[in-house]
């Protein structure tokens, strides 16, 4: 994907809510990731201010028809100095469940040693870069080399 120009469009406005551990806002939006020939995959995500740049974000991987390939793969990410770490999540970890359009929540088993979204963390390296209601508070508004 590093070949590949991609952008991201926001498909729901961002909802505020607030956090039941300490009442600070939690942001939560939806959006798309596309190259200049297709949907690459759609995505959610969940952030909350006070968290140590911490967030949680929902992929859905597209096969080259719009399809959904394989479910929805959930992952946390936190900053940590100049570089972000994921943790891939269980369903039952996951702040979302499944749904019709998007699929079951994938096992961390069937992300990581099935591979069924090969290319998981170039996906979600391409929307914290990309989409700015997340690159603005996880990466101060500066692109992932």
């Amino acid at each position: 994907m590093d070949d590949v120009s991609v952008s991201t469009t926001a498909i729901t406005a961002e909802q505020e809510s607030a956090c039941p551990c300490c009442g600070r806002p939690v942001y939560e939006g939806e959006g798309v990731l596309e190259s200049d020939s297709r949907e690459l995959a759609h995505y959610g995500y969940r952030w909350a201010e006070g968290h140590e740049s911490r967030f949680t974000i929902g992929i859905c991987a597209l096969d080259e028809h719009g399809g959904n390939v394989a479910g929805l793969a959930v992952v946390s990410g936190r900053g940590d100095g100049e570089q972000l770490i994921y943790t891939v999540l269980d369903p039952e970890q996951a702040p979302w469940g499944g749904s019709a359009s998007l699929g079951k929540v994938l096992t961390r088993k069937e992300l990581l040693e099935d591979g069924v979204i090969p290319d998981l963390f170039s996906l979600l390296d391409a929307i914290v870069a990309n989409e700015p209601r997340i690159s603005s508070r996880i990466l101060g508004g500066t692109a992932l080399e």
